[in-house]
Order: structure tokens, then sequence, then C-alpha cells
């Protein structure tokens, strides 16, 4: 990666394939010509949460009148060395030890080879339970109704130590595995060169000159590069041992770390862009007028931003029509060489303000909100896109945010009914809150929606740039 380059894009997100997710073991392997640098490719580097941007040019348009529709339900939001090695973690083996005692870990064991593990079907269900909702109402089609989530009483208080494989520390809380934050940095290492590894009280950092991570041990939040992430499950800590969900690992680090090595990437040329609403599903109403008239605006400007970098696109709608959600899926599905992305705008307190982007959830983890599907037991259709939805969720969300200085509200997760059966690559980006004075001014605003636009042109392209490798191996 030449200097060159890094000098005209932003910070960014790096490379690998996605890692196997199994009930028994994981595997992990990297390329030989895998280079560092090649974050700085997608991964703008995120900017202080702290205001909106400055004001914007006057609306174009006072508020219409209120109109009377009766909209339907909606879920649309609704190592060391130049060559990594080969890596295998076994889940089985080890010694328990309870909670409180200070009993060391097993020590490493020598390296055992184990076939890679098959990926469990994805079964196409799309209702479940639902998780905790501590964010600002929204929009969708699930009920609140937390019932079904394992609770924390649920949950075994055994802490299992497994033996170290291939450098990969293993801890087993509740019968969920954690990797050590050692891992991360070890396995990791050879393309950022980590010099910084610190906790400090509840915070840690790991960090180099191309890519800084801060956690906090209890916390869903996670910050690559000042970009906001949550997580599936907590930061916990063992032993003095910072730890991860290895479901977090599999589906939200690595993908970002090493979106270059993606499994299942395929080319894409055309962007199916979907304006959330419409007809007599106004959406949130807002202080300059109605969602569904903003996200169609923005859909047409986004259309012309992608078609001036060479893209093909399809919307879903070009007008006010309704659209079903089940019709905008079919609509994306039909359409080969082609990824996902839907457009809304946020509703909640006159105080609510920034932007936030949407990625399906993984399989055995919760939506971020309780209406945002809940827990995702058996998985779903578009779970077969984890690490490519989370690749382009980062990709669009760390553009905007770097470039307009939003507050970052986060690249969160949820079973919207229209990722959920998704069979491309898909997320659902919500463009600030048109309940908020100054916000839905910049919304109202022809100026900064194309501004906003061309970021995500931007994104898009340096999303297909990132993964071009691995779309070559297809």
């Amino acid at each position: 990666m030449t200097s060159g380059l890094h000098s005209q894009l932003p910070k960014a997100l790096v490379a690998t394939f996605a890692l196997a997710l199994a009930s028994a073991s994981f595997d992990v392997a990297h390329a030989d010509d895998e280079k560092p640098g090649f974050f700085k490719k997608i991964f703008g580097g995120g900017g202080k949460a702290e205001a909106p941007a400055p004001p914007a040019p006057e609306p174009e348009k006072k508020p219409a009148a209120k109109p009377k529709p009766e909209p339907e339900k909606t879920a649309a939001r609704k190592p060391t060395s130049s060559k990594p090695p080969r890596v295998i973690i076994t889940t089985t083996g080890g010694k328990k030890v309870e909670i409180g005692k200070k009993t060391a870990p097993s020590k490493t064991v020598a390296k055992t080879k184990t076939p890679k593990p098959k990926e469990e079907p994805v079964k196409d269900v799309t209702k479940s339970s639902v998780s905790k909702d501590n964010e600002a109402p929204m929009k969708g089609e699930f009920k609140e109704d937390d019932d079904d989530k394992p609770s924390a009483s649920e949950k075994s208080k055994t802490v299992e130590v497994l033996p170290a494989n291939g450098g990969w520390e293993i801890v087993k809380i509740g019968g969920r595995d954690y990797v050590t934050a050692e891992s991360i940095r070890n396995f990791y290492n050879p393309v950022y060169g980590f010099t910084t590894f610190r906790t400090q009280g509840s915070h840690f950092w790991l960090g180099s000159s191309k890519l800084i991570l801060k956690a906090q041990i209890g916390s869903q939040e996670l910050l690559i590069n000042n970009i906001k992430f949550i997580l599936s499950f907590p930061v916990m800590e063992y032993n003095g041992k910072v730890l991860f969900s290895r479901l977090d690992l599999c589906k939200l680090i690595d993908p970002v770390l090493y979106p270059s090595h993606i499994q299942n990437a395929e080319f894409f040329d055309t962007v199916v862009v979907d304006a959330g609403h419409g007809g007599h599903d106004a959406g949130a109403r807002g202080i300059y007028g109605y969602e569904k008239d903003f996200a169609l605006k923005m859909a047409m400007s986004v259309r012309a931003a992608l078609m001036q970098r060479g893209f093909k696109v399809i919307l879903t709608r070009a007008n006010d029509t309704f659209i079903t959600l089940g019709g905008r899926v079919a609509i994306a599905n039909q359409t080969p060489k082609s990824i996902f992305l839907s457009f809304h705008f946020n509703s909640g307190g006159s105080a609510a303000t920034g932007i936030e982007t949407w990625a399906l959830t993984p399989q055995s983890a919760a939506a971020t909100i309780s209406r945002g599907g809940g827990y995702n037991v058996n998985g779903v259709t578009g779970n077969k896109q984890d690490s490519a939805n989370i690749a382009l969720a980062t990709a669009v969300h760390a553009s905007v945010i770097s470039r307009f200085k939003f507050v970052d509200r986060g690249i969160k997760r949820a079973q919207w009914s229209v990722l959920t059966g998704c069979k491309r690559p898909g997320i659902l980006f919500e463009g600030g809150f048109v309940t908020n004075g100054a916000e839905c001014q910049l919304v109202a605003s022809e100026t900064y929606r194309q501004q906003v636009s061309a970021a995500i042109g931007d994104a898009v392209l340096n999303y297909r740039k990132a993964l071009e490798s691995a779309m070559a191996k297809r």
C-alpha cells in the first residue's frame, strides 16, 4: 500500500476472511500477500461525538399539512511473522474452576489439527424474543417483550479455562466462549504492529499508528478508530485478562479488521437503493416534513452519487408509493451482483440526535433494541452475509461520521424485516432525527443530502475495493 493512497483516503477497515462460527471449533487463516494499510482504505476514523454538524442551508420547504395515514407496522428499521499461521481452536477438554478462585489457566498443550467445521444451515426464521431497549424509540413490527431472552440467572456461573491452542486462549463463561485480548493482539499484530496494550481500571486500550481499539469491561460498546460499534455481548474480565466473546470476534472484529478475506464475498456492480416508507406509510413526522419524503429525496441523491462512481442503481420506489417490506426484499434478491442500502430517518425526543447504521443480528445474539426482533436463536436468511453486512455498515457509517462530525450512535444490530430475508449484503442507515430541529433542518437541505450521498458513494466504492481479493477468489 503506497503512502500516496494513504494520503488520499481516510483511516480504515482492514482484511481477512470471516471466521466460521461453529459449536465445537473455529479456524482462521490469512493470505501470504496481506499488507498493512488496507484498514486506511475504508474505515474513515471517527470524529468527536459531541455536537451535530454546523447549521445547514435553509430547508427547502415548510412542513406539509399533517396527513391522516394509518401506517402499517414495519420493521424496515425495523503471529509474529509475515505469514500468520493457520490456527485451530478447540473447545473440548479443559479444567473447570469456580468464579472468584485464583486458579491459573491450563498450560499450553501441543497443537492438534481439527477438521474445519461446517457452518450450521441458516433457517429462515424471522420472529423471536426481544432484548432490553436502552435507545430512543424506533419504529418496528416487533413488540417490546423480554420474556424469551436468556437471563443472567439462567446462565451457569462456572468458568472453564480451555487449553491454549495455537496461541489462542479460550475461556468459557456460562457456556459461552470468550477469547483473551492478548490472543487478539498476537494474531493481528503482524498487520497492525501494536505498540499499546493497556488496562486501567475497567478501561482497555489496544493500539498502533494504524488502529486504536478501546473497550470497557462490562460494556457492549467498542470503539475502533473512534467509530462506535455495539457488541453482541459485554466485554468480560477473568483472572486479570480482558475477554471478548468468540461470536463478536467472528462476526464483528475479524470482518472489520480483515474484510479482504471475507468468505462468500461476491463481486457487485449494482446497488439496490431503498427509500423507507411511502404512500400511506408516512414514517416519522418531523419538524420540516415527513420521513417518507426525506427518505425518497435521499435515495434519489444517493442514486446520482453512485451512478457518478460507475455503479448501476435500482430503486425500490421512485415516487410516493407504498412498497411492502417483502416487496423490497424481493427486489434486492432478484437483482444479481448487488448490495442493498435502505434509507430511513429517526424519531425520538426533541433532544435526540445522531447517526446510526444497522446490520443484521448474528445467530445466537440479541438485537441492540427491543423492537429489533429480539434474540436470533435459529438464524435467518440474511445471516449468510453476516461478515459482508458488518463490513458494509462500517464503511458507510465511518465515512459519514468522519466527514460530518455527527453524534455517533453506533453500528448496531437488529432483525429488521428488510434485512432478515435479504440474500445480498445489506444495511439500514438512519440519517438523523427529524424530530430534532437542527438535525431536521439539515435533513431538509438538498446541499446536505448531496454531501452525505457523496460520502456514501465513496464508502460503497471503497468497500468494493477492500473486498476485491476476496471477490477474486470466488
